[in-house]
């Protein structure tokens, strides 16, 4: 079993590395998704990340994992219009409905994690979507609510004292997070979950199948080879995004076993040194 950690100041325990299943309803086999889905437990995890709007995903952790689901954390996301709905993006109306359809899906009976998905901070100050996951909280359906976006966006969701987790975008690339958004949720007590923590495997070499490039991967790669730490990119990327506390886990999806068992073990690794943070800090790679 992976490290577990405590998701903020909620009573939720987690894996330092979450399993993310947006890939998972795309159209891969369904015994390699069950086979997927049989191991997490095996490797250690025990955190799944999925979304209402992630095509089947909900329906095959429901199928697949049924009765078992209850030795997993399981956070979901609302708010966007999906399939045969009809609404305004974030209103109550959507939000109530995408909650209940989660719930259907995965077969159980309160969810314990849900954020709003990537809403604009214009949204939030209107209140409409804040206010009906708070309905959903006070009526048994959701244990913990949270906010997935970034920027000046995550800022306000923070500033509103409402949501007990972020979800952000943090990695070796993107680094945009660390000066203000990291701090914020930290001072505010709230959990936080990294999306993109390896950063798209932008750290590959270019001829990787993997490699999605990209603009600052080149020192970034540099440093880490100068550094002796250049093993394994995507380790290294794992690494640098889980060597800030402040981090309670980092979600990474795919739709292969063997990739899983791979990051399982990169989660274990130690944490870089300070000086080797420092240095990447300081390549201020974050437009």
């Amino acid at each position: 079993m992976e490290k577990l950690t405590k998701l903020g100041a909620t009573d939720l325990e987690v894996t330092r590395h979450g399993f993310g299943a947006a890939r998972i309803g795309d159209g891969a086999p369904l015994d390699q998704i069950e086979n997927l889905l049989d191991n997490l437990l095996d490797l250690g995890i025990t955190f799944i990340d999925t979304a209402d709007c992630y095509a089947e995903s909900e329906e095959l952790i429901g199928r697949f994992l049924g009765d078992r689901l209850g030795e997993f954390v399981v956070a979901t996301k609302c708010g966007c219009v999906t399939g045969d709905a009809q609404g305004e993006p974030y209103s109550r109306a959507i939000i109530e409905d995408s909650i209940d359809r989660s719930l259907r899906r995965m077969r159980l009976e309160c969810l314990d994690l849900v954020f709003l998905h990537t809403c604009s901070a214009e949204v939030l100050r209107a209140g409409e979507a804040a206010d009906a996951l708070l309905r959903a909280h006070d009526a048994g359906k959701v244990r913990y609510t949270g906010y997935s976006g970034d920027g000046d966006d995550a800022l306000q969701a923070i500033s509103m004292g409402v949501f007990d987790v972020l979800q952000v975008t943090f990695n070796i690339i993107d680094q945009s997070a660390l000066e203000e958004v990291l701090p914020e949720a930290e001072r505010a007590g709230m959990g936080v979950v990294a999306k993109r923590p390896i950063a798209n495997a932008r750290l590959l070499p270019s001829d990787s199948p993997h490699c999605h490039g990209g603009p600052h991967w080149n020192p970034v790669r540099q440093l880490l080879i100068d550094e002796g730490a250049w093993d394994d990119p995507l380790e290294c990327s794992l690494r640098f995004t889980l060597s800030h506390a402040v981090i309670n886990s980092a979600i990474i999806g795919t739709t292969d076993v063997d990739h899983a068992r791979a990051n399982a073990r990169r989660a274990k690794a130690e944490p870089l040194s300070p000086q080797l943070l420092d240095a990447l800090h300081n390549l201020g790679l974050a437009d």
